[in-house]
């Protein structure tokens, strides 16, 4: 038996495993956890090593057969997504129904839905699994997790990177993108398509801290026998400073 770490598209989760099956990375395979038999995603260990540990087993790799109950389970969950817009409304809900997952073994259904604020769907979710005689989840998702689930394409003109291997949305801020020197005063060119600061930011951000830290400081003195002056700006990337003399000359060193 040999421990594998595998991801839930319904709950972007992911989990540890121990199976004698051979599987390699972005094998989709069909798996049980806490009684529900759901499609899952092989992945490499995350980084920060935290994963939960799976209540249940990998059943085995998803077949041609199975592929093709996926698909007519994708075109039955249209159904139910109908369904809960009618009773979203008749509930006077604030809150849009986004898309439904519907579990292998049919006995979830998983709604994600976006709302403005917190929503007290008890009544809903009693609703619901009255009506269908399923376990019921609801899982609300913000604009950044809505583009993490949907994917879609970034100004790179790649795949959103939230949707293809990010785990975590980690926190990221405008002090990133000016510690690598770009530009903030059009911060439309910054942001994503959901709306918020793009993840890629804080790839390098850490990089360029460190970096930063080896440079000497905008408006400190700098002897060299290249140049003598102040530091009147520096390029992170490039590894040099730009130095002032006293003549006013501007003379570009490499540190």
């Amino acid at each position: 038996m040999k421990k594998i770490f595998i991801k839930f598209p319904s709950t972007g989760k992911i989990y540890l495993f121990e199976t004698d099956l051979s599987l390699g990375s972005g094998q989709e395979i069909l798996a049980e956890n806490d009684g529900i038999v759901e499609q899952a995603v092989l992945v490499e260990k995350p980084e920060n090593g935290e994963a939960e540990t799976g209540n249940g087993k990998i059943i085995r790799i998803v077949s041609s057969d199975d592929r093709v109950n996926l698909v007519n389970l994708k075109k039955q969950a249209r159904g139910y997504l109908e369904e809960s817009r009618k009773k979203v409304f008749r509930h006077g809900l604030n809150m849009k129904i986004l898309d439904v997952d519907i579990s292998f073994d049919e006995k979830k259904l998983t709604f994600y839905f976006c709302a403005a604020g917190r929503v007290d769907f008890r009544s809903l979710v009693t609703d619901l699994a009255k009506s269908y005689n399923k376990l019921i989840r609801l899982q609300q998702v913000g604009s950044r997790d809505e583009a993490k689930h949907f994917g879609g394409i970034g100004r790179c003109g790649r795949e959103l990177c939230c949707s293809k291997f990010l785990n975590n949305l980690e926190s990221v801020t405008l002090e990133m993108a000016q510690t690598q020197e770009l530009s903030t005063s059009n911060t439309n060119k910054l942001f994503g398509c959901c709306g918020k600061l793009m993840c890629c930011l804080a790839f390098e951000a850490q990089n360029y801290q460190e970096l930063k830290k080896k440079m000497p400081k905008i408006g400190s003195k700098y002897s060299s026998p290249k140049a003598e002056g102040i530091v009147s700006g520096y390029s992170i990337l490039e590894g040099k400073i730009v130095v002032e003399t006293k003549k006013g000359e501007k003379v570009e060193v490499f540190v």
